[in-house]
């Protein structure tokens, strides 16, 4: 009996020992649940930590933060919560806006995007439903579609000397949801955003369709190179620092062509967009087309084109909250043509880049970004040589 009581003894500080570790994970996981995913996902956490995802909240983006302190506020508070934050439940459910742990560091987490079951379509904007599962995810991998909901199992093989696990230890995956597979996922968030006026501000609303050779995933998340998991190698992973504006530019210019014609007066530039919906259709934002002619040893740099949207109330340009109409619109929807009036000589070598800014001149200075040099910085998307 007394060699009992003394094994406890010495047992319940390491059983304390345990609950403790436990519980601590267990706040540590509800607090930054990210993070947890880094163990086995070290390569794509590294991606999503540096992404616009992780970066979408008002303390880590200066301009959704210089939107919203100029935005109209209202008795609902803070409504962006649900797209730009849409981890942090508090500020979703209540307009309260603080500034914690979950705004800095998952604004929007791995869980909460691998368990959007589907999306529903509203008028002013769409809203994601979530399973509100904490350990079953969804995922794309066309070779396991079809398949049962996989939970971890271990194989034995060499007469029980070799053994390989299979699936996660931590959570169960669902290979079988079809927004995961055809970009609809994305679309709870990445469609139209209307305001009181009933007019879409962001315009991002992707034709998705079985037809369509692309959508929001095969283009902005593509297979790069690395493991997904420590657990078993495969040579490529869906990028999760979300190609496009603020990483992997040049990833973007596979989806876009140039056409060259030369004309009696100068030469034209068909721009053709094979993404599936329009280039730079966001709230002042621009695109801008560079043309440079190389004609013996010297460069001869014409105006920029520049795509935009211009906003309006009532036909004077506005803010997005206040806009009714489309002053202007020089998007790029499947084609656009753009004419210089410069002729094209003979040995001429014409140099062609598309690329983008995060807001126009007059958008930077009107949400008092014109001296952020990431603003205003144009980034390439595509550039191309013409000889002639």
């Amino acid at each position: 009996m007394a060699s009992h009581l003394h094994y406890a003894e010495r047992t319940m500080p390491i059983k304390i020992l345990l609950l403790s570790t436990l519980f601590t994970l267990t706040l540590f996981s509800t607090s930054n649940e990210s993070k947890v995913c880094q163990k086995c996902h070290p390569v794509i956490y590294e991606e999503y930590y540096d992404s616009s995802h992780r970066k979408a909240s008002v303390y880590n983006n200066p301009i959704h933060k210089a939107y919203w302190d100029k935005h109209p506020k209202d008795e609902r508070g803070y409504t962006c919560a649900k797209c730009h934050s849409p981890t942090d439940k508090h500020a979703v459910e209540t307009g309260v806006l603080t500034d914690n742990t979950i705004q800095r560091e998952e604004p929007i987490s791995c869980v909460y995007c691998h368990t959007i079951k589907d999306v529903d379509q509203g008028e002013m904007s769409n809203t994601n439903i979530s399973t509100g599962k904490k350990r079953e995810f969804f995922t794309a991998e066309k070779s396991k579609k079809g398949s049962k909901t996989a939970a971890f199992e271990t194989e034995s093989s060499w007469f029980g000397l070799v053994k390989t696990s299979k699936s996660s230890p931590y959570h169960k995956i669902d290979y079988n949801n079809e927004n995961y597979y055809n970009g609809n996922v994305c679309m709870g968030c990445h469609s139209h955003t209307n305001n009181e006026h009933d007019f879409d501000v962001v315009m991002l609303d992707a034709m998705i369709s079985k037809d369509d050779k692309n959508s929001c995933v095969t283009c902005h998340m593509p297979q790069v190179m690395g493991s997904k998991v420590t657990l078993s190698d495969s040579k490529t992973h869906a990028y999760h620092g979300i190609a496009g504006i603020y990483h992997m530019n040049s990833e973007m210019g596979k989806y876009i062509d140039f056409d060259v014609t030369q004309e009696a007066k100068g030469f034209s530039v068909t721009v053709i967009n094979t993404s599936n919906h329009a280039l730079f259709g966001q709230a002042l934002r621009q695109g801008e087309l560079k043309a440079t002619i190389l004609r013996d040893k010297k460069e001869i740099a014409l105006r920029p084109y520049v795509f935009t949207r211009v906003l309006a109330k009532d036909g004077k340009e506005s803010m997005p909250w206040h806009a009714n109409e489309t002053l202007k619109d020089t998007l790029i929807y499947a084609k656009k043509k753009v004419a210089f009036d410069t002729k094209l000589q003979k040995g001429d070598t014409l140099l062609l880049t598309l690329g983008v800014r995060l807001l126009t001149p007059k958008g930077a200075q009107a949400l008092g970004l014109e001296k952020s040099r990431e603003v205003t910085k144009f980034r390439t998307l595509k550039t191309e040589k013409f000889h002639f």
